[in-house]
């Protein structure tokens, strides 16, 4: 069985900084920590408070993950914006996909700062996986197949498994169910990131976000060459220009 635990960029990670910001990074389903390194050694080197969390069930292998449910990983966003609580004056979160789910929960649950939701995953491509909690019992894992290659992408920080467990997909439904429900209470200022070749994430979700929460500053920044993991993609720079200017703004 595949396990991730001896990889060093399935790690969590932690850049020390100006006290004044903390900045949270949660990755997504199925993936770890590396990511978001590369975002992260980039907001490290504009002096925040960094620091990039590993979510239960991930970063080992698909059979713990699949003993895994969706209140701990909120829990574990929730422990890492606590921790930078107590030494920064200010938090703002950055998440990819489920990560940027997570990002949108934490703001129902904490006082976050600022908010980036990268191809936040609250519709997804594949419309079996809404059957997920009835198809698990007959059908443990289930093997996606390759997504096209991206010139420009740093594959060797996307370490992911290769199967996904039936039984976290539901997991990952009730999460949505449950953010989506509360979306009308993030009040927060929003960077909502969209990428036009994502593979995983339907784009209405971006639309979503836009139309349903209260944030009185939001924008909504489309990348149209980038795949579902935009921050391993060709315009990843780009990106992390953006994120940099919307956390610095005043």
């Amino acid at each position: 069985m595949m396990d991730l635990s001896q990889n060093p960029l399935c790690r969590p990670f932690d850049f020390a900084g100006n006290p004044r910001h903390g900045i949270l990074l949660v990755h997504g389903f199925t993936a770890t920590p590396g990511t978001m390194l590369p975002l992260g050694e980039a907001l490290a080197r504009r002096g925040y408070r960094v620091k990039g969390i590993l979510l239960p069930g991930h970063g080992t292998t698909v059979d713990d993950m699949e003993h895994r449910r969706w209140p701990e990983w909120i829990g574990a966003v929730q422990d890492g914006f606590d921790q930078l609580s107590q030494e920064c004056e200010r938090v703002s979160v950055v998440g990819l996909s489920m990560g940027g789910t997570l990002a949108l929960l934490l703001a129902q649950t904490r006082p976050v700062y600022r908010a980036v939701p990268i191809c936040a995953a609250l519709r997804v491509r594949n419309r079996a996986s809404r059957f997920a909690r009835l198809i698990w019992p007959v059908m443990r894992y289930h093997t996606d197949s390759p997504h096209p290659s991206y010139g420009e992408f740093l594959a060797e920080y996307n370490a992911c498994y290769d199967r996904t467990p039936v039984r976290s997909v539901a997991e990952l439904n009730a999460l949505i169910a449950h953010t989506l429900h509360g979306l009308k209470t993030v009040r927060c200022p929003l960077l909502v990131v969209r990428a036009g070749k994502d593979e995983t994430v339907a784009p209405e979700s971006a639309e979503i976000i836009m139309n349903r929460t209260a944030s009185s500053k939001k924008r909504l920044l489309t990348l149209p060459d980038s795949p579902h993991v935009c921050t391993l993609g060709p315009e990843r720079e780009r990106l992390f220009r953006e994120i940099a200017r919307f956390l610095d703004a005043r």
